[in-house]
């Protein structure tokens, strides 16, 4: 019999996304994302406000590019006083001028961060990099809205990539981030911590800072409470038991 797949953890909503799709009718190349910038608006204000660099994944490596993004509580009124972005969106997208693709809540949980983890979503091995926060990331991006070296810590270890290796043809990217289960939920305010907790965070930020997974991996594992020698099988069932437990 198969073991059913692990479920999503109310501890980790929040925590992962997929990047934006690209709206066609926005992007912009740099050059015009520079005349656009350099032009003066009637009512004073730069158009810098409105523009907003992307980074995707095209043929396995990262592109930046530029778009038009007016915030979703603008008006007509609002945006038209962007005036030259807001013409060329009007001209292309036959009036439209909001972005369709806009995920608010992508935006506000980046917002939160001074820098965000992503990695490409189609990814065969977890390859987790920091991004600075005011790059939008595109779809072909999976996205943990966390800015702590703990996170990066444990979703770049053998643990994480074990989980990933055996759930990704049965869950999306983001299901996988959001039923893994941490060693205590990802949220817990750092005052809220126990002392060997804290003791435990501060292990994997330095191995984390230090890219040598000799020393990540037994410190993942010791926040978890387990030895550090757990074959791969080993450690996929704790994390099923573990998620099972967690789930409400």
């Amino acid at each position: 019999m198969t073991n059913p797949a692990p479920n999503p953890l109310p501890e980790n909503a929040g925590l992962a996304f997929l990047g934006e799709a690209a709206w066609a009718p926005a992007t912009l190349t740099a050059r015009q994302a520079e005349k656009f910038a350099a032009a003066v608006n009637t009512c004073g204000r730069p158009n810098s406000d409105v523009l907003r660099r992307r980074l995707a994944i095209i043929n396995g490596a990262p592109a930046e590019s530029w778009q038009i993004d007016f915030p979703d509580h603008f008006t007509a009124q609002e945006a038209a006083l962007y005036e030259q972005p807001f013409a060329l969106l009007q001209k292309r997208s036959r009036n439209a001028w909001l972005n369709p693709h806009t995920q608010p809540a992508l935006r506000r949980a980046l917002a939160r961060a001074s820098r965000f983890l992503a990695m490409p979503a189609d990814a065969s091995a977890p390859d987790w990099r920091w991004i600075e926060e005011e790059l939008l990331p595109d779809a072909t991006l999976l996205v943990a809205a966390r800015d702590d070296d703990f996170t990066h810590g444990v979703l770049q270890s053998a643990l994480f990539t074990t989980w990933w290796h055996a759930q990704r043809t049965r869950l999306d990217p983001v299901q996988l981030v959001e039923s893994f289960p941490f060693p205590w939920p990802p949220a817990t305010a750092l005052s809220a911590l126990t002392s060997a907790q804290e003791e435990h965070r501060h292990a994997i930020a330095r191995a984390t800072r230090s890219e040598d997974l000799e020393l990540l991996n037994p410190a993942v594992l010791a926040a978890y409470g387990w030895a550090g020698d757990l074959a791969e099988h080993e450690m996929l069932e704790k994390l099923m038991a573990l998620n099972r437990q967690r789930v409400v």
